[in-house]
């Protein structure tokens, strides 16, 4: 891989292992509004890495308005957080993420975040983890009305027009698939998966993509991308 001129990350999932808490708010919700829950399977296949508006589109077979999306969303963001404030100190970057955002703040090279997150759990990002020590807001893109979410590339083309420069030298790190697809339609010249579990790193691996995938910000590959 060539040292890459700008960096995108994703959020959840990306720089911070979180998927547990957004299934388990998943599962809170549909248990109080359908009376059910969502296997592990359905959730990686179906809710993971997209916005919520797709999501309720697909649990609830329907496509909700703007507004019912934006209230029953955020129902479903609240209890998200509450479980992250719970986690206490089990909920933090990922391993090796605050060294390599630090070598990239003092090398110069532009980063910026493209997630599927609203504002109201951006801004707690910056409350619980530190954000601001890294990132201006206008270097986090997120989810907003009129934003088609992945794996349309319009939030990464966003990204990119903001640091400027060439798409085709920008690395993404991604850990859905829908994220992988949405970074490769956008131009991006590099994308790298990334994935807490094995499973999660298989299912990025079988994707078809031939991207390299990693478990944390230690792995000898981003050393490499940063000596090159």
């Amino acid at each position: 891989m060539n040292r890459p001129s700008a960096w995108i990350f994703d959020f959840n999932g990306t720089l911070v292992f979180d998927s547990i808490y957004h299934e388990q708010a998943w599962n809170r919700y549909m248990e109080a509004h359908l009376g059910r829950v969502v296997p592990r399977e359905e959730f990686l296949a179906h809710v993971h890495g997209r916005d919520n508006r797709d999501i309720m589109t697909y649990l609830l077979g329907r496509r909700p308005t703007q507004e019912e999306a934006h209230v029953e969303g955020e129902a479903k963001e609240a209890l998200y957080r509450d479980l992250c404030r719970q986690a206490g100190d089990a909920y933090h970057l990922v391993k090796g993420a605050p060294a390599l955002l630090d070598r990239l703040r003092a090398s110069g090279a532009p980063f910026a975040i493209a997630t599927s997150s609203t504002q109201p759990n951006v801004d707690f990002y910056f409350e619980q983890l530190g954000l601001a020590r890294w990132f201006t807001p206008e270097r986090v893109i997120c989810s907003r009305p009129g934003l088609p979410g992945k794996p349309d590339p319009a939030i990464y083309r966003l990204a990119m027009e903001r640091l400027g420069g060439d798409p085709s030298r920008c690395l993404v790190v991604e850990d859905a698939p829908a994220g992988v697809q949405s970074a490769l339609a956008a131009g991006a010249g590099q994308v790298i998966g990334i994935g807490e579990t094995a499973a999660s790193r298989a299912q990025l691996a079988s994707g078809g993509w031939n991207i390299p995938v990693i478990a944390d910000y230690t792995d000898p590959q981003i050393t490499r991308l940063l000596e090159e």
